[in-house]
């Protein structure tokens, strides 16, 4: 973004019209973004009958890690079914979830189900707030592009099945964090979206159901001196990009 310190990339798409706009490719850290591709795994193993929703499964103190999601303050023990993590995962970000959920997948079959999806450069590497990890150089990847590509996918019903996408759907409708990509669309707007963040790094991406179309949106940074700004310069990009597909709408 002109005259914003630190790194944006952004890509968009209209899935009726095919229409593609790209602003500085990057392969840059994930943050909660790579919990779409955990989703995506996921349900592929659901429809597949290799994970069953219902079961119910106690979570152990390793996997209990702060960051976000109530999961946080439970106890050792807690039972929850894999149907409610990973609801957890993406409404809340809870992040013991996500390591729950990781752990029953394996990141291999992870990143292989990103690969079939032809997003090469996404990987997840290691669990959420191993920053040990991460600083030995064990981080989590992904573009702009490519969340927008899997994003456009589920709007088809094309990722894992029509239901199953639909379902998923669902669930990121529901997130919790609205101040990024929704913060500044009209009300009229509806937006299943998943964000993610940490230290100088903002992202949001959904499926942005407007008035007149839809489209698909995914904004990720890095470096950013203030996060604050950063999420304002995410919102103000996707009320622009909205207003955008608003006005010039093929005939």
């Amino acid at each position: 973004m002109a005259g914003e310190p630190g790194i944006y990339s952004a890509a968009a798409i209209e899935p009726a019209s095919g229409r593609r706009w790209l602003l500085n490719p990057q392969v840059l850290r994930s943050a909660s973004l790579i919990k779409i591709f955990i989703l995506a795994e996921a349900f592929r193993r659901i429809v597949r009958g290799e994970l069953d929703p219902e079961e119910a499964v106690a979570i152990p103190a390793a996997e209990i890690v702060g960051g976000a999601g109530a999961l946080e303050f439970a106890a050792p023990g807690t039972v929850r079914t894999w149907r409610q993590l990973l609801e957890a995962m993406i409404v809340e970000s809870d992040n013991t979830a996500t390591n729950m959920v990781i752990g029953r997948l394996g990141m291999a079959s992870v990143n292989a189900m990103a690969a079939a999806l032809g997003c090469t450069a996404t990987a997840l590497n290691r669990k959420m707030m191993d920053f040990a990890a991460a600083a030995a150089g064990q981080e989590n990847y992904t573009t702009p592009a490519e969340v927008a590509a899997v994003l456009a996918k589920l709007y088809r019903g094309e990722c894992v099945s029509p239901a199953a996408d639909a379902a998923m759907v669902a669930i990121l409708h529901r997130q919790e964090d609205r101040c990024k990509l929704p913060l500044l669309l009209p009300a009229a707007a509806r937006v299943a979206c998943k964000s993610g963040e940490l230290e100088g790094a903002e992202h949001d991406a959904g499926i942005v159901y407007g008035e007149r179309c839809d489209y698909v949106l995914a904004v990720m940074s890095d470096n950013l001196p203030d996060e604050e700004r950063g999420r304002g310069v995410i919102a103000r990009l996707s009320r622009t990009v909205y207003d955008w597909f608003h006005n010039n709408i093929p005939e």
